[in-house]
């Protein structure tokens, strides 16, 4: 009840922010195409993989519903900003909506979701070295781009429900289409600006945008829901029965200009606890339910020491103890989680 107000539409500040970020993203990519010296082509490129990240926030919306107050209208902003991340919009409401946010901190149903020691140990060597990388902090974006995209965020999957399949193929059909026109747009920018050819045109204005989108979605997804204090589970029944959904998801605090650019997507507690709230309210839902919750919101700063600690202390999980744990198997200490969590 204290977060229904802030589900207010406010559909031409909606429509700004789609306009801003979509036209930053072209105009990212194809200046990191057209551009010359390499160190203005890399800037380009990244600024246009965050800029995508901006753009998916939005779509992120628009599919719950709750960017605009037109469901016809939040239908075509959700496809259009989903185009650059490649993310199919049927897939994203069946595993999003439906399945996480039901029973975030699942095992199993949600992104970064950890094993057991006894899980690990059970790995083949391959797939322990693959969990190794995930949890390394240099494969946030391999993570995302093979766990959770190319398996359930792109085309429909044999476990996909037959009602939903048609619209999920049609979803994938529009995300083909795209990209083959977004590539001929970047090979004909090249082409007209006389650079290097058509190979190294779409690395920078659509492998490396894509890849820098994969990793801060990777990183984002982690530190949303892994922390020492953040409690994943088993089934879904011991999810209900736990409650406290404010305390599975993590309020990650930023500058405010970062909060802005991101469109307030650290404010993930507000979301989780009521979805209908656009981002641009975000920022004063989370204030509000900080004020209402209290110490049942897990707080942590967004920055390099308290990445670097969530990755080291955030490795596997003991079920059964609700203890983070290392690869050794050793549980983490009070003194390691005061490391990194406000009092």
């Amino acid at each position: 009840m204290e977060l229904r107000p802030f589900q207010s539409r406010n559909n031409a500040l909606a429509l700004a922010l789609f306009c801003v970020d979509f036209t930053v993203v072209i105009g990212c990519s194809l200046l990191a195409v057209a551009l010359e010296p390499v160190w203005l082509k890399a800037l380009a490129a990244v600024g246009a993989g965050l800029a995508v990240a901006s753009l998916f926030v939005l779509g992120h919306d628009a599919v719950h519903g709750s960017l605009t107050s037109s469901r016809a209208v939040n239908a075509l902003l959700g496809r259009l900003a989903f185009f650059p991340s490649l993310h199919n919009v049927s897939l994203w409401l069946l595993q999003h909506n439906r399945i996480h946010h039901q029973a975030p901190n699942v095992r199993g149903l949600n992104s970064w979701s950890p094993l057991s020691p006894e899980e690990f140990r059970a790995l083949p060597p391959f797939s322990r070295a693959t969990y190794r990388v995930y949890r390394s902090g240099f494969g946030m974006g391999i993570y995302y781009l093979r766990e959770r995209w190319l398996k359930h965020k792109l085309f429909p999957r044999g476990d996909v429900d037959a009602d939903l399949r048609p619209a999920a193929w049609l979803d994938f059909a529009l995300l083909v289409a795209w990209l083959a026109s977004w590539l001929a747009i970047v090979v004909a920018v090249d082409a007209a600006t006389g650079n290097a050819g058509p190979i190294p045109a779409i690395i920078w204005g659509f492998v490396i945008p894509f890849a820098v989108w994969n990793h801060f979605m990777g990183q984002t997804a982690l530190l949303q829901h892994t922390h020492p204090k953040v409690r994943w589970y088993r089934t879904e029944q011991e999810a209900r029965a736990a409650g406290g959904q404010a305390s599975r998801t993590v309020h990650v605090r930023s500058t405010r200009w970062y909060g802005l650019a991101g469109h307030d997507i650290m404010e993930h507690p507000a979301h989780h606890l009521n979805p209908m709230i656009p981002c641009y309210h975000l920022f004063a839902a989370q204030r509000r339910l900080n004020e209402v919750v209290g110490t049942g919101v897990v707080r942590d700063d967004l920055g390099p020491r308290s990445l670097v600690a969530v990755i080291r202390l955030c490795k596997l999980y003991d079920y059964d103890r609700h203890v983070w744990m290392d690869f050794a198997g050793r549980g983490r200490s009070a003194a390691e989680i005061r490391e990194i969590t406000p009092a």
